[in-house]
């Protein structure tokens, strides 16, 4: 157990309702599924495998685009 209890601030928990609100395009079970079906495919050969390089790649060109 925890000794020390977190006191949140108003600007916290707003921040933490505000992300609980969002709408996914699937279930979380639907995404994870799909995504042990990419590394199956990866390690069979059959998509390319992607390094955590270009995940970071990816993530900084979709940030840029998001902005426009």
């Amino acid at each position: 157990m925890c000794k020390n209890k977190v006191k949140h601030t108003k600007r916290e928990e707003q921040a933490m309702g505000a992300t609980m609100n969002q709408v996914r395009p699937c279930t979380i079970s639907e995404s994870i599924m799909q995504s042990c079906k990419e590394v199956k495919n990866m390690r069979e050969g059959k998509a390319p495998k992607r390094s955590l390089n270009d995940l970071f790649t990816n993530i900084e060109k979709w940030s840029k685009e998001d902005k426009k």
